[in-house]
């Protein structure tokens, strides 16, 4: 049966004690969370996989699993920030954690699924903060923010810069696995119900 798809998963840029602020009446140029995702589907195969390791099926079929994220995903109404891990994060993410680099997404998703639904779900809900949508220009201006996440884990917004260019990385609850870098800002643009931003490393609720 061919699954509907929707999507909510990433990170929220809102301090533990402190808010960061986004840009508050900004225009919306996108649809709901769940259309960033949707968007690219008609090239999906009937289990919502293709070949395109850099887009986000994996992460559109985990929230699949849990009807209270996909909700909200369509949810005009709600306000949040979210980082996506795209497919090869998540095939990385296989590897750090079998020592095996599946050929085809259906597969790392399957791997991902044998984690036991509970464990994907801290996942998922780690990368996400309900708040003030946070723009990727406001993430810049926020370096050393901690950052406090559905999961009840935090986060930290690191603010690199490389021969002048700065970009954003986030330290997770592992200081020994790879920190993620915000590789794709706005995807989609302002979004009717927050911002998406792609990453390309899973964020790890646990030190393992």
């Amino acid at each position: 049966m061919k699954r509907m798809r929707g999507v909510l998963v990433g990170l929220a840029v809102v301090a533990g004690t402190v808010t960061i602020g986004g840009r508050a009446g900004a225009e919306h140029t996108g649809g709901t969370l769940a259309d960033v995702l949707l968007a690219d589907s008609g090239r999906d195969n009937a289990a919502g996989f293709d070949r395109r390791w850099f887009d986000y099926d994996i992460v559109t079929q985990a929230v699949l699993l849990f009807p209270d994220l996909v909700a909200a995903a369509h949810d005009p109404n709600a306000e949040l920030t979210v980082f996506l891990p795209n497919d090869f994060a998540f095939r990385r993410l296989v590897f750090d954690l079998t020592g095996t680099f599946p050929r085809r997404e259906q597969q790392v998703f399957d791997a991902v699924a044998a984690l036991g639904v509970d464990t994907v779900k801290t996942v998922l809900t780690y990368h996400i903060v309900a708040g003030p949508p946070i723009s990727y220009g406001a993430a810049l201006q926020s370096d050393g923010a901690q950052l406090s996440t559905l999961q009840g884990g935090t986060l930290g917004v690191q603010v690199k810069r490389f021969f002048g260019f700065a970009f954003v990385q986030l330290a997770d609850a592992d200081p020994d696995a790879q920190d993620p870098i915000v590789v794709q800002p706005e995807v989609g643009g302002r979004l009717v119900n927050g911002y998406a931003h792609g990453i390309e490393s899973v964020l790890r609720p646990v030190d393992r």
